[in-house]
């Protein structure tokens, strides 16, 4: 290969790794499906060069796995993996609100209100509702920094992929775009502790009502964990479980905070902090 087409073969890799990952979370590749570089360099009409580089950067990524004897496959679902990575995410994500709240640009506001209002009143499929939420989120990490906008980046690419394909045939919830609307008002009023509070909402009932629906027996751990770790109690059943709707509690109550009803987890501690009545 001269460097002309090494040149052309790096131009397509970015390309090709896009176009592979959207069939891997449209589902047109599924989990478990074997990859051959020739089949996918046909599909795609690409030279097997950036076939190859694309695959190793979505091997980096989580979405295939390559073992000696058994060549690639796109990976499974896994259950216990998407309940590490909201845990992740829970520990990350919305402690770093603050900051945001205070740096976030009119801009980006505008942008958010703009997606906010498609999402809530413009009839989505899955895949653009995904698109629209993820960038709505998505706006505020410039505020991050880069190491830590790319690292809660990788995490919500990584469960975007259980998200659409579970949600594939489903209606979206309407508390979801709720919560974002009541996030969005955090952020314009500059309050960064309610954003934190909403967002740790959201992020419980996503990924309790994903995990719940697809295994009412499943065995809770990391998220538990990672929820105290930040101050949320979670009340636990037998055996790790968690029944919806669940009552979370925080370890402090926020005046005049009114929570979104959510469906799989809502927000308690009000209870827990005032009497009966008051």
């Amino acid at each position: 290969m001269d460097t002309e087409d090494r040149s052309r073969a790096g131009d397509a890799v970015p390309l090709v790794h896009e176009e592979l990952r959207e069939l891997i979370l449209a589902g047109h590749l599924l989990p478990g499906q074997r990859l051959t570089q020739r089949e996918l360099s046909d599909r795609l009409n690409a030279g097997r060069t950036p076939v190859r580089e694309a695959l190793r950067m979505l091997e980096a990524e989580g979405f295939v796995v390559s073992r000696a004897n058994h060549g690639i496959t796109v990976a499974p679902l896994d259950l216990d993996e998407a309940e590490e990575l909201f845990a992740a995410l829970l520990l990350l994500q919305p402690p770093l609100l603050a900051r945001a709240a205070r740096e976030v640009s009119a801009e980006a506001l505008a942008r958010m209100a703009e997606l906010s209002l498609t999402m809530r009143t413009v009839p989505q499929e899955p895949r653009d509702f995904h698109r629209d939420h993820f960038e709505f989120h998505r706006t505020l990490q410039a505020t991050f920094g880069p190491t830590l906008d790319k690292v809660v980046n990788d995490l919500y690419l990584r469960l975007s992929r259980l998200q659409r394909f579970y949600y594939r045939g489903r209606r979206i919830p309407a508390f979801a775009q709720e919560l974002d609307l009541a996030f969005l008002e955090a952020m314009r009023a500059r309050d960064g502790v309610r954003a934190r509070r909403v967002q740790e909402l959201h992020m419980l009932n996503s990924a309790v009502g994903l995990i719940t629906d697809v295994d009412p027996w499943h065995r809770f751990g990391p998220l538990i964990d990672a929820a105290a770790g930040v101050g949320i109690e979670l009340p636990v059943g037998a055996e790790g479980r968690l029944t919806p709707p669940v009552r979370a509690t925080w370890a402090t109550a926020l005046p005049g905070y009114r929570p979104v009803a959510g469906g799989w987890v809502v927000d308690a501690t009000a209870e827990h902090a005032h009497p009966p009545g008051r």
